[in-house]
């Protein structure tokens, strides 16, 4: 039986992870407007330069966009669904980098 290597880049993605599940929860539960998930998204460019291969860019990209348009007003509620399958995304590919898939 072997052991789980927990190493700094564990650590953040799963830390990237809960902040992923964090925001997904409060875009469906709280006030779609925020300057919060701005700042996710900055952290999510800042995790994918950094450990480059881990997680696509223009999905990244996408929610980027999406958020920057819930922000603004653009049709919020709708384009909430289409961030979601980006939020979907990392989320996945973060247990994908967890698990070793």
């Amino acid at each position: 039986m072997g052991h789980y290597p927990f190493t700094p880049f564990n650590g953040i993605t799963a830390f990237v992870l809960a902040l992923t599940l964090l925001l997904a929860w409060r875009r469906f539960r709280g006030s779609p407007a925020g300057n919060w998930p701005l700042l996710y998204y900055a952290a999510m460019v800042g995790y994918t330069r950094g450990f480059s291969g881990g997680l696509n860019p223009y999905w990244v990209a996408a929610g980027a966009a999406c958020g920057v348009a819930i922000r603004l007003g653009f049709y919020p509620r709708q384009v909430r669904w289409v961030e979601a399958v980006a939020l979907g995304y990392v989320a996945w590919r973060c247990m994908g980098l967890l698990l070793m898939w």
